[in-house]
C-alpha cells in the first residue's frame, strides 16, 4: 500500500471531520458572541498570528528538510532535539514581547487579556508544528490527524459547557488554550516513539541554523503579514463588527487551504531529497503534485463561490449575511493559495528562498499599503480584494522563479481540463442554488467530467478511493501527458 496515498486518504477524511467540527465551533461562537464579540475573538488570534509568524523562523521547514536527508538515528535525534529547543526558546521570547506590546495597542481590555490567555495556545501550536515534521518524514500523519480530532472535540466540549454557563469572551479563548495544551502533550508523547526529543542547548548549531532559516523566516513573515495583518489593520481602523464579518468568511478559507498543506507536507521530503541529486525526479514529483492540486483547487473554487450564501448562513446565521460577498472574493484567493503552497515549498526544497524574498516583500508592501488606503472607505471588502490581489502577485513571482530555475515547470493539459470541468459543473449547479443538498450533489459532477476529459481513468479513481496505489507512486498514471 502506498504510504503517501494512505496518509493522504486518512488526512483528507480527518480534515473533513475537523472541518465539520470547526464549523460547529465557529457557528456556536458567532451566534453566542455576535459580530462584535466574534470580531474581538478574531482580533485576539489575528494579533498573535503575526508574532507566531516571527517565532516560526522557518524551523518547521528546516526540520523536514534536515531529518529527511538523514538515515542515522542518533544524528536525527540530535538535530530534532536542537531544533525543538530552539523553537521553544524563540517562541517563548517572541510571545513575551507580544504580550507586552498589546497593552500599547488601541484595544479594549477584553482583547488585551484575551491575548495573554491565547498566548498559551500560540506556544503550544508552535511546538506542535515543528514536531509534525517528524510524523511527516515517517509518514505517520494519521497519528497527527487523530490528535487534531481529539483536541477539537475537547474544545467543542468545553465551549458547550461554557455556553450553558453564559461564559465570557476570555473563557471561550481559554477553551482554545486548554485544547491546545492537550494537543501538544499527545503529539509530544507519540513523537517520542519515532524520535527521542530532549532539550539540547547548542549555541553554535543555533547560530548556523538561524543563518539558514533567516531567508525562510523573512519570507514566512512577509507571507503571514499579508495573511493576517489585514485583520489586524481592520481591527484598528474599523469596529469589531466589521472584523467579525470578515473573519466569518476568512474562517472558510483557512479551513479549505489546510488540505493542500497536508498533501504538500507529505511530498516535501521527496522534493527535498531530489532537489539537488535528481532534478528530473524533483520535476516529476512537482508536476504530479501540481496536477493533483489543480483537481481540488478548481472544485473548491466553484463550490465555495457558488455556495457562499449557504456556507455563511451555516457559520453565522442571518447576522453575518454580508460575509457571503466577502467569501466570494476570498474563494478566488483560496484557489491561488492552493498553488502558492506548492510553489513556496518547492522553492524552499531547492534552497532558493533568498531569491524568493523579494517576491514576498513586494506582496507584503503592496498588501499593507493598499489596506491602509482602502480599508477606511471599503472596510472588509477592501481586505478581501487586497488579499486576492496580493496572492496573484505572489503566485506570479513564485512560478516565474521556478521556471527560471528549472526551465520547465508544469504541464498545462490537466490544468486546462480542470478549468473546463469546473466551468461546466458551475453552470449546471447554478439553477439549483436554492437547495443546498441538490446544489452540493450537482457540484460533484465535476469529478465524472474529469474522467470524461481524460484527467484520470475510473480504475485510477478506484485506486485513490481504496488507497491501493503501488508503493512510492505519487499519483495514479493517467492518459494525459503531464
Amino acid at each position: 500500500m502506498d504510504k503517501v496515498s494512505y496518509n493522504m486518504g486518512i488526512a483528507t477524511l480527518s480534515r473533513g471531520l475537523i472541518g465539520f467540527l470547526s464549523l460547529i465551533i465557529v457557528g456556536i461562537l458567532t451566534r453566542v458572541l455576535g459580530p462584535d464579540g466574534f470580531g474581538r475573538y478574531s482580533t485576539i488570534f489575528a494579533y498573535l498570528y503575526i508574532f507566531t509568524a516571527v517565532a516560526d523562523t522557518g524551523l518547521y521547514t528546516i526540520m523536514i528538510r534536515e531529518i529527511s536527508r538523514i538515515s542515522d538515528k542518533k544524528e536525527e535525534q540530535k538535530i530534532a532535539s536542537k531544533i525543538f529547543t530552539l523553537r521553544l526558546i524563540l517562541a517563548g521570547a517572541v510571545l513575551i514581547i507580544a504580550n507586552a506590546l498589546v497593552f500599547t495597542m488601541p484595544y479594549d481590555m477584553q482583547v488585551k487579556l484575551g491575548v495573554l490567555v491565547a498566548s498559551i495556545f500560540s506556544l503550544g501550536s508552535l511546538l506542535v508544528q515543528v514536531l509534525v515534521a517528524i510524523f511527516q518524514k515517517y509518514l505517520r500523519l494519521y497519528w497527527v490527524s487523530i490528535f487534531d480530532i481529539v483536541s477539537r472535540l475537547v474544545q467543542l466540549a468545553i465551549i458547550l459547557v461554557m455556553v450553558k454557563l453564559n461564559a465570557s469572551l476570555i473563557e471561550f479563548v481559554l477553551a482554545v488554550a486548554i485544547s491546545e495544551i492537550i494537543h501538544f502533550v499527545l503529539i509530544f508523547i507519540f513523537s517520542q516513539k519515532l524520535v527521542k526529543i530532549k532539550l539540547t542547548i547548542d549555541l553554535g548549531y543555533f547560530k548556523e541554523t538561524l543563518k539558514t532559516a533567516i531567508p525562510i523566516a523573512i519570507s514566512l513573515v512577509l507571507v503571514l503579514i499579508y495573511f493576517k495583518l489585514d485583520t489586524v489593520l481592520l481591527s484598528i481602523m474599523k469596529p469589531a463588527h466589521d472584523v467579525g464579518v470578515y473573519s466569518a468568511a476568512y474562517k472558510v478559507l483557512e479551513m479549505a487551504i489546510f488540505l493542500p498543506a497536508i498533501y504538500i507536507g507529505l511530498i516535501m521530503p521527496g522534493l527535498s531529497r531530489n532537489a539537488i541529486k535528481n532534478t528530473l525526479e524533483f520535476l516529476r514529483i512537482f508536476r504530479d503534485a501540481f496536477n493533483i492540486i489543480s483537481i481540488f483547487a478548481f472544485y473548491f473554487l466553484v463550490y465555495v463561490f457558488l455556495m457562499s450564501d449557504w456556507i455563511i448562513y451555516f457559520i453565522g446565521g442571518d447576522n453575518f449575511s454580508s460575509a457571503s460577498h466577502v467569501l466570494k472574493i476570498l474563494s478566488l484567493a483560496m484557489f491561488l493559495i492552493f498553488f502558492g503552497n506548492l510553489g513556496g515549498n518547492a522553492i524552499i526544497a531547492l534552497n532558493r528562498q533568498k531569491k524568493a524574498m523579494f517576491i514576498y516583500l513586494v506582496g507584503a508592501v503592496a498588501n499593507v499599503f493598499l489596506n491602509i488606503i482602502l480599508i477606511p472607505k471599503y472596510s472588509y471588502f477592501a481586505t478581501a480584494g487586497v488579499t486576492l490581489l496580493t496572492e496573484a502577485i505572489i503566485i506570479y513571482g513564485m512560478y516565474w522563479l521556478l521556471r527560471k530555475e528549472l526551465r520547465s515547470v508544469i504541464g498545462k493539459s490537466v490544468f486546462s481540463k480542470c478549468l473546463l470541468a469546473a466551468l461546466i459543473a458551475g453552470i449546471v449547479t447554478m439553477p439549483l442554488l436554492d437547495s443546498f443538498i441538490l446544489a452540493s450533489l450537482m457540484s460533484l459532477a465535476y469529478f465524472p467530467l474529469l474522467v470524461i476529459l481524460g484527467v484520470f481513468k475510473i480504475q485510477d479513481l478506484k485506486k485513490i478511493i481504496f488507497l491501493k496505489n503501488q508503493e512510492n507512486t505519487m499519483v495514479a498514471e493517467t492518459n494525459t501527458v503531464l
